[in-house]
C-alpha cells in the first residue's frame, strides 16, 4: 500500500504541538529523528530527550488533502513562517522482516555466535544463542555490547555465578548461560526490559538458571563471580555503592557503556576496590575490567 508522507524540520520546543495537530487531523504514525549532527549519548534514566533540531516525519492515508495538513503545520509553529515542508508517497514495508532478512550470525571471542532466528550459525561446534532483532542493544551490533560479549567469549564462565545489571533484551545473560554459567541473575529498572530478556531467554536453554528481576527484587548482599553492567557512565558512577555489595573479594568485573572521555571518572568511582586491567576500546567506547580487591 501507498502512503501519503510529510516531512517538517522544527525546534524541539514545537514538537508536542506538531504532533498533536497533525494526529488530530488523521496522521496515522509519526517518527522523530535528528535534523542535524547532534548525538544523544548519556540521557538521565527515565528521560527522553529531544534533538534541538528535529526531522519529523508523518504518514496519513494516500488520498488525504495536502492543505489542511499545511495550514495545521502552520498553525502549530505560529507564530513565525512555516518551516521547511515537504510531501512525497512511500511504499508499505515490512521493516521488521527487512531487518530480520538483512541480519547475519555474529562472531565473538573465539567461538560465541549470535544468530538472529532462522539464520544458521556458520561453526557448527560453536556456542550459539538466538536473538530476535528490533530490541535496543538486542542483538550484539552495538559497540557497547560487543566489547562485552568478545570479553566475557573467552572468560571463565562455566560453573559461576553472573550478574548481569542493566540487561536491557538480556543479551548478555543469555550468552552467559550459553557459557555454562551456574546461575545468572538479570537486572534491570525497566520491566519491558524485564519481560524482553524472558522472552529472549524463552528461545536459548538455561531458563532454569536464570532470576530475572527488578533491582529491589535482588537479594541484599548476594554476592557473585562476575558483574557486567552495560549502562552509561553516569549511571555507573551513581550505582558504584550498590554493585560492591554484589561483589566478593576475586568477583570479575566488566563495565560498558562508557564513553573513552569518562573513563577516568568511572575507573575512578570503583577504583577504591577494583584493580582494573587497561582498558579495551572499540571506536569510541570503552570497556573497564578488573578484579575485586
Amino acid at each position: 500500500m501507498t502512503w501519503l508522507a510529510v516531512q517538517i524540520e522544527i525546534d524541539a520546543a514545537r514538537v508536542e504541538a506538531v504532533e498533536a495537530a497533525l494526529l488530530a487531523i488523521g496522521a496515522l504514525s509519526i517518527e522523530l529523528s535528528d535534523a542535524g549532527d547532534e548525538a544523544i549519548l548519556e540521557p538521565a534514566p527515565g528521560d527522553t530527550p529531544l534533538w534541538r533540531r528535529i526531522r519529523l516525519n508523518a504518514l496519513f492515508e494516500p488520498t488525504v488533502d495536502k492543505i489542511p495538513i499545511q495550514l495545521a503545520l502552520a498553525s502549530a509553529t505560529a507564530p513565525g513562517p512555516l518551516p521547511p515542508n515537504s510531501f512525497g508517497l512511500v511504499e508499505n514495508e515490512d521493516w521488521v522482516a527487512r531487518l530480520r532478512d538483512e541480519l547475519q550470525p555474529l562472531r565473538f571471542g573465539r567461538d560465541l555466535w549470535i544468530c538472529p532466528p532462522g539464520k544458521p550459525c556458520p561453526e557448527p561446534t560453536g556456542t550459539v544463542i538466538t536473538m530476535e532483532p528490533g530490541l535496543a542493544f538486542g542483538t550484539g551490533t552495538h559497540q557497547t555490547t560487543a566489547l562485552c560479549l568478545d570479553w566475557l567469549a573467552d572468560r571463565p564462565v562455566e560453573n559461576r555465578d553472573v550478574l548481569d545489571y542493566g540487561c536491557g533484551s538480556g543479551i548478555l545473560s543469555i550468552a552467559s548461560l550459553a557459557l555454562g554459567a551456574r546461575r545468572v541473575a538479570a537486572v534491570d529498572i525497566d520491566p519491558q526490559a524485564v519481560r524482553a530478556t524472558r522472552a529472549n531467554a524463552g528461545r536459548n536453554s538455561g531458563n532454569e538458571r536464570l532470576a530475572v528481576v527488578l533491582p529491589d527484587e535482588l537479594g541484599h548482599g548476594q554476592s557473585f563471580d562476575i558483574l557486567l553492567a552495560n549502562l552509561l557512565s553516569g549511571t555507573l558512577i551513581d550505582l558504584a555503592p550498590a554493585l560492591r555489595d554484589h561483589c566478593h573479594a576475586g568477583t570479575t568485573v566488566a563495565l560498558s557503556g562508557i564513553l573513552t572521555k569518562q573513563a577516568d571518572s568511572v575507573t575512578a568511582a570503583f577504583g577504591e576496590w577494583v584493580d582494573f586491567d587497561p582498558p579495551t576500546r572499540r571506536d569510541d567506547w570503552v570497556l573497564l575490567t578488573g578484579i575485586v580487591t
